[in-house]
């Protein structure tokens, strides 16, 4: 294939995506995603991109895979101080979280997990999408059918000698059923039913013993949180020694 005839791919591909991409409000966190990629032709576009870009694929598994593997090993270390760092427990409380914002969401109630995410984050989603999506006579349907993955991408360990005020970023995968529908109507205006994995990047605080939601950003961005390094205090080895 000449250049030429690369450029011209490329700007077809553009052109379709563009002129065809379905805007869908996204469950918790209120991003946007694109229904596009869910039907025939964005399924084969979707196809062809994978095996132009296969190269760069691979690249970023393999940064993500050192990525979560380092701060698993971090998290052990960590773990042997404060239990609520070894990684059974925090994928377990991780899922819990998660679960539970989602079945808030859905309620269009985000005060029943007033507990486990932070104060002004929970007033914000409330404010900013729920309540204004029921202004404008519309719910967003969010269901969660299951978890698939929980990876840990960066961590920011505090120097508490509990580690309070520590976060880490999770990549989490989950098969969702998400879009926006008419309320008096009940016909989708915004996305499809029917469920799909989707990943997003859940940032989680540990406060006051407990972990905590702090933010949600797209799961495209999971390539620069696993390029991050991590922050952790220097005498971490010493801590470890110490407990031991």
């Amino acid at each position: 294939m000449t250049s030429k005839q690369k450029q011209l791919l490329f700007t077809i591909i553009l052109i379709v995506i563009l002129f065809y991409a379905d805007p869908v409000y996204a469950g918790p966190g209120g991003t946007v995603a694109k229904a596009f990629f869910k039907t025939w032709w964005g399924k084969t576009i979707l196809a062809l991109l994978t095996i132009i870009f296969l190269p760069l694929i691979i690249y970023m598994k393999t940064v993500e895979f050192f990525a979560v593997r380092k701060a698993k090993k971090e998290l052990f270390k960590i773990g042997m101080i404060n239990k609520d760092f070894s990684w059974l427990n925090l994928e377990k409380n991780v899922n819990n979280v998660f679960t539970r914002v989602y079945q808030a969401w859905n309620k269009e109630d985000m005060k029943e997990v007033s507990e486990y995410v932070n104060h002004w984050y929970w007033q914000n989603q409330q404010s900013v999408h729920l309540d204004q999506w029921k202004s404008e006579n519309l719910k967003n349907v969010c269901r969660l059918e299951s978890i698939k993955k929980i990876k840990p991408l960066y961590l920011e360990i505090s120097d508490d000698e509990n580690f309070e005020g520590s976060k880490i970023a999770f990549s989490i995968t989950a098969n969702v059923e998400d879009y926006l529908i008419d309320r008096d109507t009940k016909r989708p205006v915004k996305g499809k039913r029917g469920f799909n994995d989707e990943e997003k990047i859940w940032i989680m605080e540990y406060t006051e013993g407990k972990w905590l939601l702090d933010d949600i950003r797209d799961g495209d961005l999971s390539l620069q949180f696993a390029k991050l390094k991590n922050i952790i205090p220097e005498d971490l080895g010493n801590q470890v020694l110490n407990r031991t």
